[in-house]
């Protein structure tokens, strides 16, 4: 230790820093709302691994839905009195020094060996970011919001997103045992780092999470900071900190392994057996409920028919649809000309309401159907920004490419419209199918 850090002054600082890191971080990191508790006890079978991974990012927030900055300097103003107190009051004893800060990395390491667990068996199941629709590929890139365009990039590049998850995952099981720790966060850093930095860029309402989890690093990374800079600039000789915990001296501290062994279990075993499930069976984000057998595809438009009046095609015309798409799922959609009210997404992987296909998507309208007898299709806009937007069509399949409809809309309308399938390939389909370099795509 030089003499500079020998000052009283500096000491007093190191103390008040700790001591402000400690209350911080178990501010934003303890959950003291209810609301944690009540998404614990609704806690679901199927959709445990939203449910698991909304707890695991959970973060105080007292000025809206979703936690912000504003909420960490208010919890920052909080504990900086607290930490000055306790750092007057408390007296000078290195030994218990270094068990607080033994204790806050143990915190920080299976705070995030949690989050990076969840988000990695998301991304390594390719659930974190599902393929794109059907009508996904049919919508112009323009007509998407900035953070549903990352999610489409990311759904184009499943091997990236597995391999992301790869990166998490191990970084998870290092900062579960002490000795690898400092690996883990060295990984974690840069990554989540560009994490932070992409939530800012393209607008996501997340980005605290992922500054938690930098923060969270900061503790673990700092107790080896000079270690490391002593082996890697200085190419010094170095040795590993050889102070440890004595769990000795604790009641039941023996018994350590079993709390270790239970996390393993809840966020290793059985969250990445949901996945497993998950990626196997169903979709977060899509309908479950089929759609119409062999209807799914892209469909033109050759009549449109309102009130007896056929409409024209006019690149201008609000009222006459331009193409429909049906999906494997019961959901139609249908490009019109007019400006559209997009919906805002549900919470980060909360997809109990399943709105991914339709929420920061402009250019289209979204349907849900359902089946009546008579050959009678029930839509329903799904989006809240259209309550009373739903059509009743009989509709008419004389061919495997042809559709009719006729019927009314919401607003006692008649319709009348023909529709003819198009034959169209998609290149991110080929290129699963048949491979890159089998279609002359070279990396």
């Amino acid at each position: 230790m030089t003499i500079i850090e020998q000052h009283p002054m500096i000491l007093s600082l190191k103390r008040y820093v700790l001591r402000l890191s400690i209350v911080f971080i178990l501010l934003l990191g303890i959950p003291l709302q209810l609301e944690f508790y009540r998404q614990l006890a609704a806690l679901s079978w199927p959709y445990l691994l939203s449910d698991l991974f909304n707890l695991v990012i959970f973060l105080p927030h007292f000025f809206g839905d979703i936690s912000r900055f504003g909420d960490w300097f208010l919890l920052l103003a909080v504990a900086a009195p607290i930490a000055g107190l306790w750092t007057y009051k408390d007296h000078v004893d290195p030994e218990r020094e270094a068990r607080r800060y033994y204790f806050l990395r143990v915190f920080a390491r299976f705070r995030l060996a949690a989050i990076l667990s969840v988000a990695g068996l998301t991304k390594l199941f390719a659930i974190f970011a599902p393929a794109l629709s059907l009508s996904h590929l049919n919508t112009p890139y323009g007509y998407f919001e900035d953070w549903k365009q990352l999610y489409l990039s990311l759904s184009a590049a499943p091997a990236y997103v597995v391999f992301l998850g790869v990166v998490e995952l191990l970084a998870s099981f290092l900062l579960v045992f002490r000795r690898t720790s400092f690996l883990g966060v060295l990984l974690i850093i840069p990554f989540y780092g560009n994490v932070f930095l992409a939530d800012l860029a393209y607008g996501g309402s997340h980005y605290p999470v992922s500054a938690f989890v930098v923060l969270l690093t900061l503790p673990i990374f700092f107790y080896d900071a000079r270690r490391l800079a002593d082996l890697v600039i200085h190419l010094d000789l170095t040795f590993p900190q050889r102070w440890r915990f004595d769990w000795a001296k604790v009641r039941l501290g023996h018994f350590r392994w079993v709390f270790k062994l239970l996390f393993v279990l809840i966020f290793f075993v059985v969250a990445g057996f949901k996945s497993y499930e998950v990626s196997r069976t169903s979709s977060l984000y899509y309908p479950e409920q089929p759609g119409l057998p062999g209807i799914a595809g892209k469909y033109i438009v050759d009549e449109f028919v309102v009130n007896g009046d056929t409409i024209p095609f006019s690149p201008d015309d609000k009222r006459r649809w331009r193409d429909v798409v049906f999906e494997q799922w019961n959901t139609l959609s249908v490009r019109v000309n007019d400006q559209i009210k997009t919906a805002a997404p549900a919470r980060f992987l909360e997809n109990h309401n399943r709105d991914y296909e339709y929420t920061q998507v402009g250019g289209r309208l979204y349907y849900h159907y359902t089946t009546a007898p008579g050959q009678v299709v029930l839509l329903k806009n799904p989006n809240p920004a259209y309550p009373k937007d739903s059509l009743r069509l009989q509709l008419l399949r004389p061919d495997s490419t042809h559709i009719r409809l006729h019927g009314t809309n919401a607003a006692g309308d008649t319709l009348a419209i023909a529709l003819q399938k198009v034959n169209k390939k998609y290149l991110l389909h080929e290129v699963g199918k048949r491979g890159r370099n089998r279609l002359g795509f070279k990396l």
